[in-house]
C-alpha cells in the first residue's frame, strides 16, 4: 500500500532563510544650505556680533556755495548710522549607545554595529543643524530648562521681523517689504518683484541661490509652460530631441542668475507649527530662502562636528555627535523669502 506523503516549503522546518548583506536607508539626508553657504570658525563667544551700516541719501544736483565757510552745525555723524546684528551659538547633539552583545554578534550587512551608529549619528546631526539654520526662529539666551536657539533663516529674511533680535537700532537693516512673497501669489510678475526689491535694497546684482521646497520649484517650472482651453499644457520647445524637460535649473532676470535648489527642510520649526513653520517632521513644501551666492550668510562654528566617546559603565558603547554653530547673515536686505 502506498503511503501519501504531503511536502511544501511552508510546512519545512530546515528551511533556511536569506538575509542579504543590504541596508539602505530611506530618510532623506541631503543637506543643501549647510553643504552650499560658507563656512569658518565663530570668536571663542556664545554671542557672535557684525557691525552694519548704511549710506546717507545724495544731496542732489544743488553744489555748494562757493567762498562760504563750513559750519559745524553742518557736520554729520557717519558712524551713528551703525548697528550690531548678533546672533546666538546653538548646541546640537545626537547620543547613541550599542550593547556589549550587540557589538559581539554577527548583524547584517557586516562589520560594528558601533562604527555603524556613529556614521548614523553625523547624519541626523547635519539634518538638525540644516532645520536649525532653515527655521524661522528668533534667537534666544539658554536657560537651565532649554538649550540656547539661533535665529534661522526664515527669521532674518522676514521684513516684520522684531523679538530678540531685531529691535529699533537694528529695524533699519531688516530684510525689506516686497523682498517676502506668499506662494499662493507667486506669479512669475511677483517672483521678478521680490528680485528688484532684494536689488533695489541692496544694490545686489549678482549670483542667488533659491533653495526651495517642492511646491516652490514646482511653481517655477509651470513657467514653463501654459494651460490651454482645453486644460492641456502648451510648451515651447525643441521636439526635435524627443524629450520634454520640465525642470528649472537657473532663472535669468534683469537682477541676477538664480540657482533653483530643491530642499526639504525649510520652516520646520522645533517649537512646533508656529505661523508659516511646521512641526519638525512634516515637509514645509511652500518655503523657499533667496540667498547670495557670496559670504552675505555664512555658518560660524564654535565647535565643528565632531563625535566624542562617553565612558563605557558596563552596558556597551555610548558617544554623542555634536556642533556649537550659529549663522551670520552680514546684510539681511540682500535675502528673499517665499512662505
Amino acid at each position: 500500500m502506498a503511503i501519501a506523503t504531503s511536502y511544501n516549503v511552508t510546512s519545512a522546518k530546515g528551511a533556511r532563510e536569506n538575509l542579504e548583506n543590504l541596508l539602505k536607508t530611506v530618510s532623506p539626508h541631503e543637506t543643501p544650505i549647510f553643504s552650499l553657504i560658507p563656512q569658518s570658525a565663530a570668536p571663542k563667544a556664545t554671542l557672535n556680533e557684525w557691525l552694519c551700516d548704511s549710506l546717507a541719501d545724495p544731496v542732489g544736483a544743488g553744489g555748494n556755495i562757493d567762498g562760504v565757510d563750513l559750519a559745524i552745525s553742518d557736520a554729520s555723524n557717519l558712524i551713528d548710522t551703525r548697528a550690531r546684528l548678533f546672533n546666538r551659538v546653538a548646541t546640537l547633539r545626537d547620543i547613541f549607545s550599542v550593547s556589549r552583545q550587540a557589538e559581539m554578534v554577527d548583524v547584517a550587512p557586516g562589520g560594528s554595529l558601533f562604527a555603524a551608529s556613529k556614521a548614523k549619528s553625523l547624519i541626523q546631526l547635519k539634518n538638525s543643524l540644516e532645520t536649525a539654520i532653515a527655521s524661522g526662529n528668533d534667537q534666544s539666551v539658554g536657560t537651565s530648562s532649554a538649550g540656547a536657539t539661533m535665529a534661522g533663516l526664515g527669521f532674518w529674511s522676514n521684513p516684520t521681523a522684531g523679538g530678540n533680535t531685531f529691535d529699533t537700532p537694528q529695524q533699519p537693516f531688516r530684510s525689506v517689504s516686497g523682498s517676502r512673497v506668499s506662494l499662493a501669489s507667486l506669479t512669475e510678475s511677483a517672483w521678478r518683484g521680490l528680485l528688484q526689491a532684494v536689488y533695489t535694497a541692496s544694490g545686489s546684482k549678482g549670483s542667488f541661490r533659491l533653495f526651495g521646497g517642492p511646491a516652490v520649484v514646482n511653481q517655477l517650472t509651470d513657467y514653463t509652460r501654459s494651460t490651454t482651453a482645453n486644460g492641456n499644457f502648451s510648451f515651447d520647445q525643441d521636439v526635435s530631441k524627443g524629450s520634454i524637460r520640465l525642470s528649472v535649473v537657473s532663472y535669468i532676470s534683469d537682477y541676477g542668475v538664480v540657482e533653483v535648489i530643491p530642499t526639504l527642510w525649510n520652516g520646520r520649526n522645533d517649537s512646533g507649527a508656529t505661523g508659516t513653520d511646521t512641526a519638525l517632521g512634516t515637509v514645509n513644501t511652500d518655503r523657499g530662502y533667496l540667498l547670495p551666492t557670496d559670504d552675505t550668510v555664512s555658518l560660524k562654528f564654535l565647535e565643528g562636528i565632531t563625535v566624542q566617546d562617553l565612558p563605557d559603565s558596563g552596558a556597551g558603547k555610548r558617544a554623542f555627535s555634536e556642533c556649537m554653530a550659529t549663522l551670520r547673515v552680514s546684510n539681511p536686505r540682500a535675502l528673499g523669502s517665499i512662505v
